[in-house]
């Protein structure tokens, strides 16, 4: 019988290290829930019986208490985290669908291409170009806008503070580094990609005008897409674009 396969989808990444952490946070809820019944249970013995005595509910209560203020810390981290990637997931989701209204017979989309230790958000392979898209959700209430000056790029919020943010083109870096290793190890053909950041929610002011990055909110990057100028044959988009789907593929029949 024929294996059956569908590509990921916008987000499958962080939806998986959600669930994992959801489990997480189960788990450090469990435990004291477990004592705090048998403590509750030790105590009713204690008083209803001579059977256990009250150092034992007092040892039973002193360990419930503890497990249950360690178990608040962690869960206050883990939701952090949790809080996070469901924002992250947010904004992917949000990007993912409005690229995919962008595909045509000359124009493929991919999401969450994996990587060793990462994945690529988004590819766009097309005949205007590779396009290797990472996705910043961030707070409108919080970030004014997004400042390049063509090496480095700073966070302004709206309180006037400004933040650098030193991790951001390296990751779109390593992410285009690992994309173009791929095509050419796949294909035999050495092409450039596109490194595109999409930042959700801010404004972006950008002096040097996609030099290098292409450095956009989610309203402005299909425009901007659909502006710029074609430069690859079809075939070649679709040789690349098989490639890149093989790298996505998941096994429905597993």
């Amino acid at each position: 019988m024929k294996h059956k396969y569908r590509t990921r989808v916008q987000g499958e990444s962080l939806q998986e290290k959600i669930r994992d952490y959801e489990f997480k946070v189960m788990e450090q809820v469990m435990l004291p829930a477990f004592f705090v019944a048998m403590t509750l249970f030790v105590w009713y013995v204690y008083i209803g019986s001579v059977t256990l005595g009250f150092p034992q509910a007092i040892v039973f209560t002193v360990i419930s208490l503890l497990l249950i203020i360690r178990a608040f810390v962690k869960v206050r981290k883990l939701r952090e985290v949790l809080k996070r990637y469901r924002k992250g997931l947010e904004g992917e989701r949000l990007v993912g669908e409005s690229l995919n209204r962008l595909s045509n017979e000359s124009t493929y989309v991919f999401h969450d291409i994996p990587g060793e230790r990462f994945n690529v958000d988004h590819i766009i392979v097309s005949t205007r170009g590779i396009f290797v898209i990472e996705t910043k959700h961030f707070n409108r209430n919080q970030c004014q806008e997004f400042y390049y000056d063509g090496s480095m790029i700073y966070r302004v919020m709206k309180d006037g503070r400004k933040f650098l943010c030193p991790k951001l083109l390296p990751q779109i870096d390593g992410e285009a580094r690992f994309i173009e290793h791929e095509i050419e190890r796949r294909t035999d053909t050495k092409l450039p990609v596109i490194k595109v950041a999409i930042l959700i929610g801010s404004y972006i002011n950008s002096s040097e005008n996609f030099k290098d990055y292409w450095l956009l909110n989610e309203s402005s990057f299909v425009s901007a897409f659909q502006r710029s100028k074609e430069i690859y044959d079809a075939s070649v988009v679709k040789l690349v674009a098989t490639h890149i789907r093989e790298m996505v593929k998941v096994d429905v029949d597993e």
